[in-house]
């Protein structure tokens, strides 16, 4: 059996960034994608990556919390008046939103493709290099736009799309059902991510390449400001850097690996 364990949001905050690097260094980690719209976080990210050679950096597409990278005059259904993206929790209130993975007119092709490449762009300016996979963020599975449009970058740019490569290689994902939206902090403070794979995790054990993505960090103030999504994340980083995860390993003679395995 061999396992990918991935974090997202590297460079969403000074906090959650150092929580993921703990995560590589003394946990199981082997991928983590890049938010490169945060200014001083992304910046502080982007340097640490060369001293961690064997981790597999992606970028994450971030279109919902933060300033834009692209010129906000040609996303307008992406930004306010100050070029901040609008959260997704403002577009699932609007009328027009719709569970059914549509959503068009709330995150449109066009505006995605837009901005994306200009992600891509500044990951390259602060990285020197491109990203190894390029993965969605947050709102993956309510727009099929902004699918289409990193599935299309990534045949573009010759760089992989996570889920892509996932689908290519009959990677069986877990889906961890101790996080489901919406996610109030009373719940993340009730929730433990090690107990909940405690019990759940051998549900991976029968398929030969498995996946299992969280969201590591420690928590600063910034965070607070930017995603609901908050408590969480050092609850995954102490279910990534357990014992208890790291014995589970053993115990199945599994191998850890990487987007870049799965592309060889």
């Amino acid at each position: 059996m061999k396992v990918l364990f991935q974090s997202d949001d590297y460079g969403f905050t000074k906090g959650i960034t150092l929580g993921i690097l703990d995560a590589i260094e003394n946990g199981v980690l082997t991928c983590t994608g890049l938010f490169v719209n945060m200014g001083e976080s992304s910046e502080f990210a982007a340097q640490k990556i060369k001293d961690y050679p064997d981790t597999c950096f992606g970028i994450d597409f971030n279109i919902v919390s933060g300033h834009c990278v692209a010129d906000p005059s040609l996303i307008p259904n992406l930004v306010d008046d100050n070029g901040m993206f609008i959260r997704s929790t403002v577009k699932y209130k609007d009328p027009r939103f719709t569970k059914d993975g549509g959503n068009e007119e709330l995150w449109p092709y066009d505006e995605v493709m837009i901005e994306i490449k200009a992600q891509l762009e500044k990951y390259r300016e602060l990285v020197g290099k491109d990203p190894e996979y390029l993965h969605g963020h947050s709102i993956s599975r309510v727009a099929k736009g902004y699918v289409k449009a990193i599935s299309d970058l990534a045949k573009e740019s010759g760089i992989p799309y996570s889920q892509e490569i996932r689908e290519a290689n009959g990677v069986y994902s877990f889906i961890g059902g101790y996080n489901v939206k919406p996610f109030t902090i009373e719940a993340q403070v009730e929730t433990s991510t090690l107990e909940y794979c405690k019990e759940h995790l051998d549900e991976l054990v029968g398929h030969e390449i498995c996946a299992f993505t969280g969201h590591a960090g420690y928590i600063d103030s910034d965070i607070f400001k930017w995603s609901t999504y908050s408590i969480i994340r050092c609850k995954d980083k102490e279910f990534f850097t357990s014992d208890f995860v790291k014995e589970w390993l053993k115990k199945n003679n599994a191998e850890l690996i990487s987007y870049r395995d799965l592309k060889k």
